[in-house]
């Protein structure tokens, strides 16, 4: 159990801005965590599973109803701040995996000094018994219970800011989400950081003409509209082409496997004799994401069985092709091949409607001027429509297309948007063992800032989404703070609850729910290092359905 620390007004204004003087961060203690500063409705109880984590990010059950839980390791930094004249080390270890018993004991540490960057997802077969854990930066490994062989299964996934979201299985797939790249279709030097790196993938996969840097690899063939950017370097780069290289109207852009923003799967029995599953046995499921948390099939024997839920982070308003007000969102997949239509289709609506019009620059020192888009070698300039009446009418339409060739076969609509920029992670299917008939439980992550994204804080919360009959959804808040927003930023006297809720899982009698939450994270971008993630802060609450 970590060490309580009450903070007084001034001293927690410090905390969040830092302080000018000793030009860094100031050290924090975590707050203990206080389940009496959480609310859930009537006929369930909350208390802590195990606290004192660093950076956990996501959680399964196995067979024998352990718990495993993926720690991110210092994603955010800083790995070490200057605080009173002196260096100090941020102690928060590298990516591994935590198992627990059902109580609550710890029982191993696995893969520690094995993975190379953070994981954000975890997830058990039953069919096969084994736990699956994706590296986030291109891998994927197995193992089989806490004595197993940890082992690398799948390898070279394409890089970029989003790579393998949830992972699980059904009826002999292995199925995972495989993040679009970038941010909004382009390898765009001035708005990421590795558009410049050798991608393994493209070196495997790559027009030979072309560089074998990073950038979005596509689920279909696209025919492109010569959409560009130009940089901050002169040079021009076309929508899924590598930073650098031009697009022209009317090419065509191939598909691959395994290609960005889709839900990939692969044969369990098609592991090969090393162990390792081919590029070329893999299947595109569903396709037209961008940056996919949760990937959860229905409850066996229910009528959701065969339905893929898939959560999604909306694109953000930021580098050249801008698209403002993005959503986050949940999706219900019901066969293979369902198109959802990133980059060009941003939720319900293409990214040509109003709502999605460009933002004009702020002055960040994190973002770039706009506008830089280009069709063909001609800027592209938005321009007010000719009318003027009504007046709410007004205003730029949209943001160009990269596609100009729409799926024939259509488009698949989310079944909830949530508040921009207010990621919806990880997703569980309850059952009527939960008091829950096809429903839903979605953590919310919250923004990485300082404080709420609308007037009222969504996050950190799990919702609880009901499919009604014979149609229709329906949403409520099941977990939050009594003090809305994350407890890092509340009055002293309100912390002690949520802070950043990453995941939900269900143990195996379906009667409890395991809810991972990060941590506190700071955010303070006048800082040489703008994040500050709290040594020790994190928690695994646990949620009972006592029915009374």
């Amino acid at each position: 159990m970590v060490a309580a620390v009450l903070l007084s007004a001034p001293l927690a204004w410090t905390q969040n801005a830092g302080t000018g003087k000793s030009g860094g961060w100031v050290p924090r203690t975590a707050v203990t965590p206080d389940p009496g500063k959480i609310m859930v409705p009537k006929g369930y109880k909350v208390e802590v599973f195990t606290a004192g984590l660093d950076t956990p990010s996501s959680a399964t059950v196995d067979r024998e109803g352990n718990v495993w839980v993926a720690i991110s390791g210092n994603l955010f930094g800083p790995f070490e701040y200057e605080y009173g004249g002196q260096r100090i080390k941020n102690p928060i270890p590298g990516p591994h995996v935590k198992v627990f018993d059902k109580d609550g004991k710890h029982l191993k540490d696995i893969g520690v000094g094995k993975f190379g960057f953070v994981m954000n997802t975890i997830g058990y077969c039953p069919e096969n018994n084994k736990v699956y854990v994706p590296e986030y930066s291109k891998h994927i490994w197995e193992i089989s219970g806490v004595n197993g062989e940890l082992r690398k299964i799948i390898t070279n996934l394409p890089i970029g800011d989003h790579q393998i979201g949830g992972i699980s299985c059904r009826d002999g797939y292995i199925y995972w989400g495989q993040g679009f790249p970038s941010n909004s279709g382009f390898a765009d030097p001035d708005n990421h950081g590795w558009t410049a790196e050798i991608d393994p993938f493209w070196e495997k996969h790559g027009d030979p003409a072309l560089p074998k840097t990073a950038r979005d690899p596509v689920c279909r063939d696209i025919v492109h509209t010569g959409l560009n950017v130009r940089s901050t370097d002169g040079r021009l780069t076309g929508a899924l082409l590598p930073a650098g290289v031009p697009a022209k109207p009317g090419m065509t852009i191939k598909a691959q496997v395994p290609c960005g923003g889709s839900v990939m799967r692969v044969k369990i029995d098609k592991q090969g004799p090393d162990g390792m599953y081919k590029h070329e046995d893999m299947e595109v499921y569903a396709m037209g994401f961008r940056n996919q948390s949760g990937v959860k099939f229905g409850p066996k024997g229910s009528r959701f069985e065969k339905a893929l839920a898939v959560s999604d982070n909306g694109v953000n308003d930021l580098g050249h092709r801008r698209i403002a007000n993005g959503a986050e969102k949940l999706w219900i997949v019901t066969e293979k091949g369902q198109d959802a239509g990133f980059p060009d289709k941003e939720g319900m609506n293409f990214v040509t409607n109003k709502r999605f019009s460009l933002k004009a620059f702020n002055g960040s020192k994190i973002d770039t001027p706009y506008p830089n888009l280009y069709i063909g070698d001609k800027p592209w300039v938005p321009e007010m429509p000719p009318y003027r009446f009504p007046p709410h009418v007004e205003g730029i339409r949209g943001v160009p297309l990269i596609v100009a060739n729409p799926n024939p076969s259509g488009y698949i609509n989310p079944v909830l948007e949530w508040d921009t920029n207010n990621p919806m992670d990880g997703i569980a299917w309850g059952d009527e063992r939960y008091g829950a008939k096809d429903t839903i439980f979605a953590a919310i992550f919250g923004i990485i800032d300082n404080g709420p994204e609308s007037l009222v804080p969504t996050w950190p919360a799990v919702i609880r989404i009901e499919f009604l009959q014979p149609a229709g959804v329906k949403w409520s808040y099941f977990i939050r703070n009594r003090d809305p927003g994350p407890n890092a930023y509340q009055k002293p006297e309100n912390r002690g609850g949520l802070e950043r809720t990453n995941d939900v899982v269900f143990a195996n009698d379906g009667k409890t729910m395991y809810v991972v939450d990060y941590g506190e994270l700071y955010i303070d971008y006048s800082m040489p290092s703008p994040f500050f993630t709290t040594p020790r802060s994190g928690v695994i609450w646990k949620v009972t359905y006592t029915g009374q």
